[in-house]
């Protein structure tokens, strides 16, 4: 994961996408799209993806790696229509703990101002394929859906060095 300088060298941000779990038929599961032999799916490619920012009022000079994670929600367009917090992944138990809360908060202020290339079902011909997966080219038809994707962030304070870890690269 490329190491992104933060200015104000207090603390390190790693964010990931998530695997939805398999919860069965739980309210708030993520639903797949079912597609036919001649659909692809074309993920949602992020447009504007600012990491979160540490609150100005976080007073500890050490935080050792803490993942906090929400459920963001896009609608058809690409736009980001609500970020909720996802506390029942085994990977994000730390957001149920108070002294989180901030950084929880944090996290759902940044994914709620990204944006997004919207996702797609992209129909082909009967009988045609599309060239790889998640390629739209050749299709007849490119609709766009809504998406929910699962986002982690594992925030660290180190003796107050300031590093945002991304996937995205140095910003």
């Amino acid at each position: 994961m490329p190491v992104i300088e933060d200015p104000d060298n207090r603390y390190n941000v790693g964010q990931r996408l998530l695997t939805p779990e398999s919860s069965g038929a739980a309210a708030g599961a993520v639903q797949a799209y079912r597609l036919a032999a001649s659909e692809t799916f074309r993920m949602p490619e992020p447009v504007q993806s600012p990491p979160p920012v540490m609150p100005a009022d976080y007073a500890r000079q050490t935080l050792p790696p803490t993942t906090l994670c929400v459920r963001v929600i896009i609608a058809a367009e690409g736009q980001v229509e609500r970020v909720e917090p996802l506390l029942e992944h085994a990977s994000c138990t730390a957001g149920r703990e108070l002294e989180h809360a901030s950084l929880l908060q944090a996290s759902i202020a940044a994914a709620t101002q990204w944006t997004f290339r919207p996702a797609a079902i992209c129909h082909f011909s009967p009988g045609s394929t599309p060239i790889a997966q998640g390629d739209c080219t050749g299709a007849v038809r490119v609709e766009q859906v809504p998406v929910t994707l699962l986002y982690a962030f594992t925030f660290e304070v180190v003796k107050g060095e300031a590093r945002v870890r991304s996937q995205t690269g140095v910003r």
